[in-house]
């Protein structure tokens, strides 16, 4: 996929850093967003333009709709903005870039227009990449504000949020009544997590095999219908369900063409998905090379995943990579909000490897990840706390007051 630089010109959206130099604080503040909502400009010319970069997109000519998009979101448009913003946040035709994705996405969510709730959807999941203390409650109002304003996908990650206790108290009722409604609006992939829950009793919750297997089912072909319609994410998921075996027969063939058609469509999680199918094999040299290949596509849409697997490659100097880019991969998965690269750089600073040696940055970056339920951090928060008894309290005695912390 071509990608320009991503210092394409954007300077009328230079004031929106001023907003998010506070994470952001006025867009979540609640109703006193609303009442000073733009109203969005109906020209059929821009319609028509915009018309043209969507298309541009879909036969593959990024850079040419990156352009587009570029000039009518410097003039302000609503829905150029938010197009932008997506292709700074996949990379499309831009190199990825997730702050400047969010500042798009933030100036795009003042104005009252078709895409507003699906704007403050996007806004949610960039905050719940963001590694910020309270980037994922904040996450959590974004997804609200997305349903207020119409948009029925954030049921999805709310059940998320409930489900797993992230930014709120865990809330299973609450989680069920997400998931239920994600079902019945049509997003296939929330409907498989509902039915994983019922089918094991996840939670200290009632099994219910019947509904699961229903649910499932419903799901499987909802999910075959998106992704034969073109959509990467059911796509990829239909991958994670043949490459687990989950509620269909393993099939690792399967799975693979899934994740390359996932892949090809753009998706960094299925890129990650489908290196990881590869090299879980017997891959000859010219396999691993592909591997890679997606790895690093990954990593380049930043993918928090790709970029401390790659990581992990490099500390263990795998396929020929070295130590000496581990460092620089973990600190970009840490800026997204991945909590393994937070375990791995902790473990880093612990022992002085790669970087000075520093218990208290260990702690706090074990820490951070133990606050995001990753059992991998919590168990090297754990030793630590048994090797150093007083660090906890010599950490905590150092932060700075939430209140004067800068969030994402």
């Amino acid at each position: 996929m071509s990608r320009k630089s991503s210092g394409i010109k954007l300077w009328k959206l230079a004031v929106v850093g001023v907003a998010l130099g506070t994470a952001g604080f006025v867009a979540v503040s609640g109703p006193a967003l609303q009442p000073s909502a733009k109203s969005e400009r109906i020209d059929p010319t821009i319609e028509e333009r915009i018309k043209q970069a969507r298309g541009l997109q879909k036969v593959g000519r990024w850079d040419d709709a990156a352009d587009i998009l570029t000039q009518l979101a410097s003039d302000g448009h609503p829905v150029a903005l938010f197009h932008l913003g997506r292709a700074y946040k996949n990379g499309w035709g831009v190199d990825a870039d997730l702050n400047q994705a969010r500042l798009l996405f933030m100036e795009a969510v003042r104005y009252s227009f078709a895409y507003r709730g699906e704007t403050a959807y996007e806004l949610g999941r960039l905050f719940q990449r963001s590694a910020g203390e309270h980037c994922v409650s904040i996450a959590l109002q974004w997804f609200n504000k997305a349903l207020a304003w119409d948009y029925p996908k954030a049921h999805v990650q709310l059940a998320k949020h409930y489900e797993r206790g992230i930014g709120t108290e865990r809330n299973m009722v609450q989680a069920f009544d997400h998931y239920e409604q994600a079902a019945i609006a049509g997003y296939p992939s929330s409907t498989i997590n509902y039915a994983r829950i019922l089918l094991t009793g996840r939670y200290n919750t009632v099994p219910d095999t019947a509904q699961a297997l229903f649910w499932a089912s419903r799901a499987m072909e909802g999910l075959e219908k998106k992704a034969r319609d073109g959509s990467a994410s059911a796509a990829k998921t239909l991958g994670r369900i043949y490459r687990d075996g989950e509620f269909v027969d393993k099939n690792t063939s399967t799975a693979e063409d899934w994740f390359l058609r996932s892949a090809e469509l753009g998706d960094a999680g299925a890129m990650h998905d489908l290196g990881h199918m590869i090299l879980a094999g017997d891959p000859s040299g010219e396999e691993i090379e592909t591997a890679l290949e997606w790895f690093d596509l990954a990593a380049k849409a930043r993918h928090g995943g790709a970029l401390t697997n790659l990581a992990r490659m490099h500390l263990k100097e795998q396929y020929g990579l070295t130590r000496d880019g581990a460092v620089t991969l973990l600190t970009e998965a840490i800026e997204v909000g991945h909590p393994g690269a937070m375990e791995e750089l902790a473990k880093l600073y612990a022992k002085g490897d790669l970087v000075e040696k520093s218990l208290k940055k260990a702690h706090e970056l074990a820490q951070k990840g133990a606050d995001r339920g990753h059992q991998g951090s919590v168990r090297f928060l754990n030793e630590l706390n048994e090797k150093h008894p007083t660090l906890a309290s010599e950490t905590a005695a150092t932060q700075i007051p939430a209140s004067t912390k800068k969030e994402g």
